[in-house]
This record gives C-alpha cells, structure tokens and sequence, in this order.
C-alpha cells in the first residue's frame, strides 16, 4: 500500500474523528437544559422528587464525565494515529522535513491534551458539578479558561491536520508532475 494513501487515509481519520467528537462534546454540554425543559411526564415526577435544583446539578455533572470518558479515548486513539502517521509520512513525503515537524507537532498536541488538558479539565469539571464549587466564580472562570485551552488546541489539530493533508496531496502532485515532465522529455529526445 502507497504511504501516500495511508497518510491521507489517518489524516482523514484525525480529522473527522475530532470533528465528530468535540460536535459529541458540545451537544453533551447543552443536553442537560434540553433534557430538563422538554421533560416527559414520567421524567418530570423524578425530577420533582429530586428538586428543582439538584436535577440540573445531577444532568450536568453526568454530561461532564461522559464528555471526560469519549475524550479519553479518543486522545488515546489519536496518539496511536500520531505514532503510525510520522513513518509513513517520513516515506510518503521523501523524508522532507515541514510535513514530519507538522506530523511530529500533532502528535506533540494529541500527547498535550491527553496528559495535561483533558485531567484538568475533568478535575475543574468535577470541582464545579456540585456545591460549593457550583457558584464559585472563579472556580466556574477556570474550568470556562480550560474549556476555551481545549478548544484552542483542538482548532490546532484540525488546521494543522489539514494542512498537512494539503501538503502531502500537492508532494504526491508535484512529484507525479516532474516525473510525467521526465517521460515528455525522454519520449521527445527518441522521436
């Protein structure tokens, strides 16, 4: 199989996976009022036995870890397609080195997020379901600081992604280009 293929097919990969997640993301962090204002009938008893209150506390703090646990993974996923994208893209671009930094510089993110954004941001989140931390203005201003450093470097992934995605189709492009010019060049010095 071409490296060339390979690195457009991770490259893809990365790039709708990440969109499809941080969409899974924020969706989850919207549920919770959706949940709470279109309630069923049924649902609308529970949520009166529990109080008003501590409903949206409970829907909230759920949302949060499910966010936590597909982001954990899928981080973990993207490391693995770090990994297996820097040799193919070190053969697929002639061991040129703007895509390998770009390939390197990915996987340098994914490993950021994985090991420093996403703890934090389940730690704040937690910090934040419940009183006393619920309220708390600064507490609430971390967690909505970590949450924009997420989205930050996320919006990283998929600019870079993409122009790496560019790069390595314009590489395959111009080499097929040179070699076409060659066969011209070759087949008009015979005639």
């Amino acid at each position: 199989m071409h490296a060339t293929r390979v690195v457009t097919f991770l490259l893809g990969a990365w790039l709708i996976g990440t969109l499809f997640v941080d969409s899974m993301v924020y969706t989850n962090l919207r549920l919770p009022e959706v949940a709470i204002s279109g309630a069923p009938p049924a649902a609308e008893n529970i949520i009166k036995n529990y109080g008003p209150e501590q409903a949206p506390l409970l829907l909230h703090y759920y949302a949060g870890e499910t966010n936590q646990y597909f982001l954990y993974r899928w981080e973990m996923i993207e490391i693995g397609m770090g990994l297996l994208l820097l040799p193919f893209v070190f053969s697929a671009t002639d061991r040129k080195l703007i895509p390998l930094v770009m390939a390197s510089f990915l996987l340098i993110v994914a490993l950021v997020q994985f090991f420093v954004v996403s703890p934090e941001l389940a730690y704040r989140g937690r910090e934040v379901a419940f009183p006393p931390g619920r309220g708390n203005v600064l507490l609430e201003e971390r967690l909505t600081k970590m949450w924009g450093l997420f989205a930050g470097t996320e919006g990283v992934l998929v600019v870079v992604c993409g122009a790496l995605a560019a790069y390595v189709a314009s590489f395959k492009s111009r080499r097929r280009a040179s070699r076409m010019a060659a066969l011209e060049e070759e087949l008009t010095k015979r005639v």
